[in-house]
Order: structure tokens, then sequence, then C-alpha cells
């Protein structure tokens, strides 16, 4: 009997991505696929045309659909794309966590390709050096709360993105270097913020604060990318905690007035590190005391780990835009071949469709 092998033909940038997903080196694939190293380097380079039996290699060592490799998708460019991550982290883990964030992308923009979806909030471009201010990016965090019509601490930073019609996604890196990793909408996919699921709540909250600084100031930046990260940082802070409502306790802030942090951190959603970083920045703790601050939040256990009184914020938009092509007779068959994922795994990437409500909490999906 003759074998059937696939007749699809794959996308070089697909298998890229996969074998970067997986943590792999082309040698890696290579080994696992039972075919030789060059091989994989000009399947990659798009010298060699990859289909039939080799096809089907690839995709049974990559542990994915073959469909999947065949996927018309370009990776989102390097000026679209924002890491927060600590400066040493190795490249491979980098390029890990990238690949899986266009994955995700693509998945949502084939999603998103049969929806029409109406964000709530317009996701404005402001630029910091367009105000006079010292530090612009204040001032853009302050405009962009008028905008938005935010008064107070923010009730959930997820909610206000996928208002905005970004999607946030969240999963575990199975590492702690790397927090987030944002993905500028394209024509393959919409806006994606990939967040590791090891985050504490108050850092989350923090992170997705710093992710917002980069789709509204960085459209076309023209900065490098330390002033790039200084900025997102600034706005972050600023965005989530103004310093106009917070400025009063801060004033108040000591070793011996530590309690002051715990009730900021409360109310505001913001950890109490990136509290003394702002009292610092507002002249109330000298060098010798900030220093100080950061030994007592470090042995009374402020600084790591999850601690209650923030709640944990659930992204809802990417399930909530499943549930409703599922109403719309959108079968289980075809779901998996439109987000090429099975039943458990869109669960596991996108949450349980059996908690979605009718539409999104602030996207019409039409």
């Amino acid at each position: 009997m003759t074998a059937l092998f696939s007749q699809a033909e794959a996308n070089p940038v697909m298998v890229a991505l996969t074998r970067l997903a997986h943590g792999w080196s082309k040698k890696r694939l290579a080994e696992e696929a039972g075919i030789s190293g060059s091989h994989v380097t000009r399947v990659e380079a798009g010298a060699l045309p990859l289909a039939g039996k080799a096809l089907d290699d690839y995709a049974r060592a990559l542990q994915c659909p073959v469909e999947a490799l065949c996927v018309a998708f370009e990776r989102s460019p390097a000026q679209g794309t924002h890491f927060r991550a600590n400066a040493t982290t190795a490249e491979w883990k980098r390029d890990r966590v990238w690949a899986r964030a266009n994955l995700v992308a693509m998945r949502l923009g084939r999603v998103v390709a049969h929806t029409d979806l109406d964000p709530e909030l317009a996701l404005p471009d402001l630029d910091p050096g367009d105000y006079a201010a010292d530090l612009g990016e204040i001032t853009v965090a302050q405009v962009l709360r008028r905008l938005w019509r935010i008064a107070g601490p923010i009730r959930s930073m997820t909610e206000l993105l996928e208002a905005a019609g970004v999607f946030v996604v969240v999963e575990d890196f199975h590492d702690r270097e790397i927090d987030a990793v944002t993905l500028r909408a394209t024509a393959h996919h919409p806006h994606l913020v990939y967040v590791n699921a090891a985050l504490p709540p108050d850092r989350m909250r923090m992170t997705l604060a710093h992710e917002l600084g980069h789709l509204v100031m960085d459209a076309m930046t023209l900065v490098s990318p330390t002033e790039t990260e200084r900025r997102a940082n600034v706005f972050a802070a600023e965005f989530l905690a103004p310093i106009d409502d917070i400025g009063p306790a801060l004033d108040r802030v000591s070793t011996r007035t530590v309690h002051e942090l715990d009730e900021l951190r409360l109310d505001w959603g913001v950890s109490e590190s990136s509290l003394v970083v702002r009292a610092r920045e507002r002249g109330v703790l000298s060098d010798r005391q900030y220093r100080a601050m950061f030994r007592l939040l470090n042995e009374t256990g402020r600084m790591y780990g999850t601690r209650p009184g923030v709640p944990t914020e659930t992204p809802e938009l990417a399930r909530d835009v499943l549930a409703q092509l599922a109403t719309d007779g959108y079968s289980p068959d075809e779901l998996d071949a439109l987000t090429l994922l099975t039943a458990d795994s869109r669960t596991s990437l996108f949450g349980a469709p059996e908690g979605a409500t009718a539409g999104s909490r602030h996207l019409t999906v039409v």
C-alpha cells in the first residue's frame, strides 16, 4: 500500500517559530526529525521546500499538526516587539518566549479574521516629546487617564487593555527572568501582551501598565532601547498611581511608617518597591534611606512572592470571542481547525468557554 503524505508545503517562518517555541536549536530539531542539520537550515531559510514525508516528520518531531507549519504568517517585526526582561536573560530564552508569543498572536489573528471587534476605548499614539515637561511620559500618562476618563485607582489593568482591543494572554513561561512580551498589531494579528503567569498580581498590573506605555508611546520611536524602557517604567508608575493622588501619603513614608506603603499598595494595586522608588524620586528618601527601605521590604517579606490584598486579574477577551463564535454556529471541530488547538489546549491558553458571558465586557463582537 502506498503511504499517504501531506500535500501541503510548509511556511519557513512557522517552522522556525515552532522550533524556537520549544527552545530547540536547529541541531535538536534535526535529531528529533531524523534529518540533517543542513536540511533544517535550508528549510528555515526558504531555500528548500518542505512537503510530503519530510513535512510529516517535522510536524511529528515538533508535536504539532501539519497545518500549523503551513499557515501564512509573518513574524512580528523587531520594531513592534517589546520585552520586559532581565538584561542578562539568555538569548535562547528570549527567543523561546518571543516565538511562543508569535504563535499565540497567529492563533488570535486567525480568530479575529472571523469577527468584527469594536473596542470601547481608542488606543492613541502619544509622543512624550510633544509635551513641555522634562518627563513627557508623565504627562502622557495623565493625558491618557483623562482620555479614558479614569479617576482614582484602576480596578483592573487587564480589563482596561482589553477594552482598548489589546489581547492579554497569561501563560507559564517556566522561567522568572521574563515578565512579558508585547507584539504590536500587524496585518496578521491584533495587539498582544503575552504575560508570565508567575508574576504576583501587583507586579502583573505594573507590567501591563508598562506594556501599555510601549503601545501608546513607541509606535514610531527613535530613542534607544534603554530610554524606551525608562519611559515605559515612568509612564506605568504614573498611570497606575498619579503622584498628585499619592504624593501626600508618600511624603510620610519612612522606615518607621512602612504601613503607609501597605495602605497605598492595597488602595492602588502597586508594589511597595515601586512606591519606594517614587518616594526617592520625589525627594522624600535620601539614598541611604532608600537602601534602608529596600532592606526592610526584603526582611519583612514585602519584596517577593504573592501577598494577599491585590486581586488576581483574569483575561476574558480571547475567551469571549471564541465563545461568541461557538454561539454563532462554529462547531468544536471548526474551532480546532481555526485555532490549530484542541479544546483542552484552547481552554488552557484562553480560558474556559463556559465562563464566558454573552459578549465581551468591553468589546462588541458583531
